[in-house]
This record gives C-alpha cells, structure tokens and sequence, in this order.
C-alpha cells in the first residue's frame, strides 16, 4: 500500500502522487524476511533493480494505467513513449491486457513490451540514464 501524497519513491526520493506511474517491488532480506521498495515510476523501479542486483526481487507490482488497479509486473504489458509524462520522466505505462497497451501506443505512438523485454532494454539503457 502506497500512501499517495506522503510515500516517497526509494530511487529517487520524491512524494509519490500519481498511482498511474506508481510501482512496488519485495525483495528478501533474510530467511522469511522481505522488503518492499516503493517507486513514483515504473522505470524508477527498473533503475532501482540494476543497481541493486545482490537484492533478490520476489514480486513486483504496477499500475494499471486505465484501473490504477495493482497488477503483476510479470503479467503486464508496457507502453513507452516520450508523449507519456510520468513523473521521473521514464515515459512508461502499464497494462493488465495487451489488447489495451495497442490500443495506448496507437495513441502515443508508443512501443509495447512485456515485463521480460522491458527489462532487457532497460538493462542495456541502463548506463545512459
């Protein structure tokens, strides 16, 4: 649970205001003991994961960009585009159905990506960020 307007993002620091963007990950600290990190952009959370790789991420969470309901990353589908304004400027949305994020990056004209391949091209971006 985020708390909109109090929470801060654990990249980079600021209030996290807008759930579209928001996104959340656990990690495990320890023999049943996790963390969750919280973030005010998806991209925010995929900066966070490269550079932190000793964490060993158990879960991670976005938004819905139409619901604002919380989803599996795993199972989301992303839209990229520099016409998405999120708040770190990242330019990614989330969502639950693939048919959705289409019809999204028709819109923006935008790429989709899956959670497998979103992560890939932000590991290689990553040094550019």
């Amino acid at each position: 649970e985020i708390h909109y307007g109090e929470d801060m993002c654990a990249d980079c620091g600021m209030i996290i205001n807008d759930a579209r963007f928001a996104a959340s990950y656990a990690a495990k600290e320890g023999e049943g003991a996790y963390k969750t990190y919280i973030f005010d952009d998806i991209g925010d959370m995929l900066h966070h994961m490269q550079q932190n790789l000793t964490l060993v991420g158990v879960g991670w969470w976005v938004h819905d960009y139409d619901s604002e309901e919380w989803i599996d990353a795993g199972a989301a589908f992303f839209v990229e585009s520099s016409a998405i304004k999120s708040p770190m400027g990242h330019g990614l949305a989330a969502f639950a159905t693939e048919e959705a994020a289409n019809t999204f990056a028709g819109e923006v004209d935008g790429t989709v990506w899956d959670w497998g391949h979103l992560r890939v091209e932000h590991a290689m971006a990553g040094h550019q960020h």
